[in-house]
This record gives structure tokens, sequence and C-alpha cells, in this order.
């Protein structure tokens, strides 16, 4: 409770004793906290004087805090947050029917940010402004509920920039929130999305129904069950590369699409019969009876003969197996390898120099030039698998 002194005159100090002894009669506390000046502590007696004619016992389960400099907002609420900050344990109220304005607002702001029931003992006023004894009346306030919507939108905000951690945590702290199940579950599917664990966000996904998202979960399910997935994986690199663009994270994205220039000549040799994909790699003798010299690839096969070829190899290789655009894509590409090599130089790769924007964006636009020759549908389907903003 913060404690004021009203009009400093006898009847001014009882009328404000007894709005606080209506608000300790109504809460009936296991323990009293003050807040005042040196000069509240006559309101305090008075409210004794008071509580022990109504009840016939002493008021001894209180303490009083003093404030110093009750007109500064600093002191006021560091004083409040030290006394009861901590108290986890009780189920805490905030009482500001009297006290300077900086005193109240402090406790208001408390009960705000800590999430507490504030209360005000209000009534009929008479002369000079003093409250009629009997006509007062407890009104309780929920500023918390104000704090959670500004919490949703950091909640929001934080989603919409990716940074699904913090939002997790943000949102936590939400007491009250109708949607709280569907937004933590939103959370968790795009965070695990964002890391590539496919099966898992769609599982989550798939439990949410909102018109907003269907797209992305018919796109993660497409991604889930067609066999060939590997188009699907090469729309969700570039994406995933866009968003770390999106974060000033530009050594991130660059190794993504490095991957996704990559991912482009294995699925090409895909469709030639090659697998590149997984740990049964295509092997020589897969390249008998084709217009290819083996023997140019011979060094690469392993003791298997299990081709582990690099990515300027692989784009040779398609060349060699009659695939016109590994020119253009990459062999004659200078502009691209110059973007590449940069890459390369990156701290996140084999060198020092870290990436900029431009470059990452270069890139960025570069790659989905190519990609669209393995995937005419490139643009329309980075559009069903865009993460939402909420």
């Amino acid at each position: 409770m913060t404690v004021g002194t009203g009009r400093k005159d006898e009847k001014s100090i009882k009328s404000l004793a007894h709005g606080l002894l209506v608000s300790i009669t109504h809460y009936n506390p296991d323990r009293i906290i003050f807040f005042g000046s040196k000069e509240s502590t006559e309101t305090i007696e008075s409210v004794k004087k008071q509580y022990y004619e109504n009840r016939g016992e002493e008021l001894i389960n209180y303490e009083f805090v003093t404030i110093a400099k009750i007109d500064e907002f600093d002191e006021c609420f560091e004083r409040i947050k030290d006394e009861i900050g901590q108290k986890e344990e009780y189920e805490i109220v905030i009482d500001y029917t009297s006290g300077t304005k900086t005193m109240t607002m402090s406790a208001a702001i408390f009960s705000m940010l800590y999430h507490k029931k504030l209360s005000l003992v209000a009534g009929k006023r008479g002369v000079n402004g003093i409250v009629i004894p009997g006509t007062e009346k407890i009104v309780e306030q929920s500023l918390y509920s104000a704090y959670d919507k500004i919490l949703l939108d950091k909640v929001k905000n934080l989603f919409n920039s990716y940074r699904f951690g913090e939002a997790k945590s943000v949102l936590n702290q939400i007491v009250i929130l109708d949607e709280k199940e569907k937004y933590e579950q939103l959370i968790d599917a795009y965070d695990l999305w964002d890391k590539f664990d496919h099966k898992e966000a769609f599982r989550i996904l798939g439990g949410i129904n909102d018109r907003q998202i269907s797209q992305n979960k018919g796109f993660l399910g497409r991604l889930n069950r067609v066999e060939k997935y590997e188009t699907l994986i090469l729309v969700d690199l570039i994406n995933n590369a866009y968003r770390r663009i999106e974060e000033g994270k530009y050594d991130d994205a660059v190794a993504r699409l490095y991957r996704a220039i990559e991912l482009i000549s294995q699925i090409k040799l895909a469709e030639e019969g090659l697998n590149d994909l997984s740990e049964k790699k295509f092997t020589i003798d897969d390249l008998e009876g084709r217009k290819v010299d083996t023997s140019r690839y011979e060094k690469y096969a392993d003791e298997k003969g299990r081709l582990k070829v690099g990515l300027e190899n692989k784009f040779k290789l398609l060349k060699d197996l009659g695939w016109e655009e590994a020119d253009t894509v990459y062999l004659e590409n200078n502009e691209l390898k110059n973007l590449l090599r940069k890459r390369n130089n990156s701290i996140l790769a084999h060198g020092l120099e870290p990436v900029d924007r431009a470059t990452a964006e270069d890139l960025f636009e570069k790659v989905r030039e190519y990609a669209k020759i393995v995937l005419p549908e490139l643009d329309d389907l980075m559009a069903e698998a865009r993460f939402p903003k909420l």
C-alpha cells in the first residue's frame, strides 16, 4: 500500500486512513507493506487506531518502508521492486489509494510489469474532496492485460524477425491470452522448419487451423510425402537464405546459396539416373555406356568405385552428359564464381573476410535465376513456402 499524508489535518488523515482500512478489511492480508515518507507515519498510526477500534486487536502484521524521494520515479519504483519483486510465493495485491502521484504511478507500473492485482478504494466525496465514510468501494484494475497486449506485439515482431527462441520466452511472460497455445505451436513449428526439421514442423502445423498458413502446410506436406523431394529442398534452401539476408546474417546466407548451387547440379544428375544425394553415390560403372570419358573421373572414386566429385566437376560431368546450361550456370559464369569466391574467403568457410549485404543479395538473385532452369515454377513454390508475418 502506498501511503500519503492527505492535507495533514486530523480529519483528512482520518479519512485517508479509513480508506486504507477498508482495503485491509476487504483483503484480510497475511502481511501488509506500507510505502511512504516519514510524514506518512501519522496516517499509519490512524490506520492502527481505527483497526483496533473495529476489531479489538492490534495491527501487527505490517512493515513500513520509507521512500526518501517521494516525487522521483526511480526511487519509488526501486523501493517497491526491491521489497516485493521477489516475493513470488505470495499472492500480492497493490493498493494505490493514497500517496504522491509518483508513488501511485510507480505502484501501477510495477503491477503491470510484474502482473500483480491493482486495487483502489473509491467513494463519494464530500467537503474538501474527502471521501464520505461508508461510501467506499473496492475497485480492482487489470493493467497487466494491457501489458500482455504489448508483450504479444513483441512476440509477433520477434516471430516476424525469425527470432523464435526470444519470441517463445516473451510469450511465456503473458498471463492472459486465449490463443497462447496456438502461438506457442506456431513458434515451435517455424523454428523447427527454419532448422530444416520438416517432418516435426509439419506435424505441429497440421494441428493448427489457420488460413494464413494453409499454403505452408501444403508445401510441407508435399515435401514430406513425395519420393524425389530434392527440388522442394532447393526451394526451401533459397527461402532460408533470404531470411538470413533479412536478419543481416550474410555469411550464413551465402553458405546456403552455395549449397543451393550444388543442389542444382545434383538435381540434374538425378535426372540422368546418377545419385549424388545419399551414401549410395553413383559409380564409375554407372557412367559406362554414356558419352563420357570415364578416365577423367576415375581419380575421384573411392575403394567401392563411388564417385565423390566437387562442385566444378559435377558441372563438368553434366556438360559431358549433354547439359549445355552447365556453362551458363557455372562453368563459364565468372560472375557467379567471383561471388562464390567471396563465400570461400568468408569466416564461415575458409577465410577471414565477412560477407557484405551486396554480395549476399547478388548471389541470391543469381541462384534464383539458375534454379528456375531446373525448376521453372520456383517463384510460385517460394511463395508457398514463405514464412507468414503475424
